[in-house]
């Protein structure tokens, strides 16, 4: 019954320090009483009061003073790697002497020695420190070291998230940073370095696939779909950005590249209709990972024969979807109606040429229609009441505003013009925009003139293309 009642107890006294100190102290406490080693040397921040830290220093040596000296030694050394700089004599000096050392509010408050059966002494001391003191003397490089760390695991814990949550290719592109910063550098944890990220990257990309579907050439439309290949089913792959990169003309006719990058719903699909109303009529969309930036930081961090078998197993995720837009409205008659700086009609057709050919380049089924009225509904009213049956009517209306010749012996001409797209049975007005203006420089006043009619005509097939698809 007795030793029922002191099983008890013990296990009573059990709770009670797990309840007061944390499962970690107790396991200092039988740590002390198996070693004989005080228990602050296990737990050097307990009982130091709030606002302060504790620090353990340690010597080993065939002599107790010998030993203590080497205690101090020891003591100046973590101090130092905490801090992230070495300290001098003159701090090993005050702290053996008085046992202090002011700068970090550093005081000595237990010592203890043994003698070990191979001869040696241990020599034990316990140093408590003003936290606030210590965080302030800390170097910028410890600092910098920290933060690094800890962006780096930030990166990488959220990157598992990703994982867990059907986000890979945001999980991928986390690791991908979390690789760049964590490269070269000794101090990071081992998880998460280059080495130990870069089978995990492999992995999660090589189970991804991206697949064209649903297409409409005719409309340039397409759905995209990301999913990642499991042991028994694919999964979708959510918030994935895909970049759309294809060919677009601008205002004067001259091809560019655009892009935009679409993000992938819960599904693991977008559609893809082009942002940009200016897309070429007949062309390529590539559709690639959006993970160009994270790629090229980490080949400037770490180039090498594994980056750059990463980077090329990112662009074989690429797919291409191609396309021919039809001009669904059908037919377009253009008048591009001229004047001169005192506003006469010109009657020259070359713009309106000009302007045919472009539709034409483009796909459309584009004539020019030479009015003899000049008011847009005149015009409309003239084409209905002929024998042409194009079902959009394009008038353009441009007028010289000023010419200059300039010191050079060069001419610049302003313009401005108006546009309007009719629908030709109804005559309904599909789209007028407000005036606009261009100005051009040549050589000769009629070329600038000419110049800067192409330009307003440039502008209007670039507008009336958003509308007329």
């Amino acid at each position: 019954m007795r030793k029922a009642r002191f099983v008890l107890l013990i296990l009573s006294l059990i709770i009670v320090l797990v309840t007061v100190t944390g499962c970690s102290s107790v396991s200092a406490l039988f740590k002390s009483n198996f070693s004989g080693l005080p228990f602050w040397y296990y737990e050097p921040e307990y009982g130091v009061g709030k606002g302060n830290t504790g620090m353990v220093g340690e010597g080993v040596s065939s002599t107790e003073r010998q030993a203590e000296l080497l205690a101090y030694t020891n003591l100046i050394a973590v101090l130092s790697d905490r801090i992230g700089y070495e300290l001098g004599q003159e701090a090993y000096r005050e702290l053996s002497v008085m046992g202090t050392i002011n700068q970090f509010g550093l005081e000595i408050v237990d010592r203890f020695s043994v003698a070990a059966s191979d001869g040696n002494y241990h020599f034990y001391l316990h140093a408590v420190l003003d936290r606030e003191l210590l965080d302030s003397a800390t170097s910028d490089e410890n600092k910098r070291r920290s933060s690094v760390s800890s962006e780096i695991e930030s990166l990488v814990l959220e990157g598992d998230t990703f994982v867990k949550t059907g986000k890979e290719l945001k999980a991928v592109e986390n690791y991908i940073k979390a690789m760049t910063l964590s490269y070269g550098l000794d101090f990071i944890d081992s998880e998460y370095t280059y080495d130990a990220l870069y089978p995990v990257v492999v992995d999660l990309l090589q189970s991804i696939t991206v697949a064209v579907s649903s297409t409409r050439p005719e409309l340039a439309i397409c759905t995209i779909s990301i999913s990642r290949k499991g042991t028994f089913v694919s999964s979708a792959v959510e918030s994935a950005e895909i970049k759309a990169t294809y060919s677009a003309v601008d205002s004067k006719g001259e091809q560019y590249t655009d892009s935009f990058v679409y993000i992938s719903d819960n599904d693991g699909r977008f559609e893809f209709n082009a942002i940009n109303t200016s897309i070429v009529r007949k062309g390529t969309v590539t559709f690639s990972l959006n993970l160009s930036d994270e790629i090229a930081a980490l080949e400037k961090a770490a180039p090498g024969e594994s980056t750059e078998k990463l980077k090329e197993l990112i662009d074989s995720k690429t797919v291409r979807f191609d396309y021919a837009k039809t001009y669904i409205n059908g037919s377009i008659a253009v008048s591009v109606i001229e004047h001169d700086s005192l506003g006469y009609v010109t009657g020259v057709t070359d713009i309106a040429d000009y302007l045919v050919s472009k539709f034409k380049d483009d796909g459309a089924d584009a004539n020019a229609f030479y009015p003899e009225l000049d008011d847009e509904y005149d015009v409309i009213y003239e084409f209905n009441h002929s024998s042409r049956t194009e079902s959009l009517m394009l008038v353009i209306r441009v007028g010289v505003v000023d010419v200059i010749e300039s010191k050079t012996g060069m001419y610049a001409a302003s313009a401005e013009g108006l546009v309007t797209l009719f629908l030709s049975s109804s005559e309904a007005v599909l789209y007028q925009s407000d005036v606009i203006n261009a100005s051009a420089f040549e050589e000769t006043e009629d070329d600038a003139v000419t110049s800067a009619f192409k330009t307003l005509v440039d502008i209007a097939y670039t507008l009336v293309k958003a509308e007329y698809v």
